[in-house]
């Protein structure tokens, strides 16, 4: 499943993760890298008293549906940082990697609803 640019932004509308705010303050952000195999993910920017300030994102091409999955999940942290901006970071490993997991499956089960 390769797709571009532009049909990856319309399942992330699709999943209600982003909106085009989000989308301006990720440009220059994401760094996309051709492997499959990396230590992937969203990293928060935090100032001296632990508030969000920015964030990057490390995600792989769109190879396959493993790594339309790994940027969904990682897209899905990001937009979650980029609505606490400003607020002390609490990790909160558990909720938030469940709460990506769950777009995760949504975009599973919308690839099932059009097949």
């Amino acid at each position: 499943m390769i797709i571009d640019e532009q049909e990856f932004l319309a399942i992330l509308h699709e999943l209600a993760i982003g909106n085009e705010e989000f989308f301006q303050f990720l440009e220059g952000k994401v760094k996309r890298y051709p492997l499959k195999d990396f230590g992937w993910g969203c990293f928060p920017i935090l100032d001296e008293d632990n508030r969000i300030v920015d964030l990057r994102v490390l995600v792989p091409d769109f190879f396959d549906e493993l790594c339309l999955r790994i940027n969904i999940h990682e897209y899905a942290h990001a937009f979650e940082l980029y609505n606490e901006l400003g607020q002390v970071y609490v990790e909160n490993k558990e909720t938030r990697e469940n709460n990506a997991k769950e777009k995760e499956l949504e975009f599973l089960r919308l690839i099932l609803k059009k097949n």
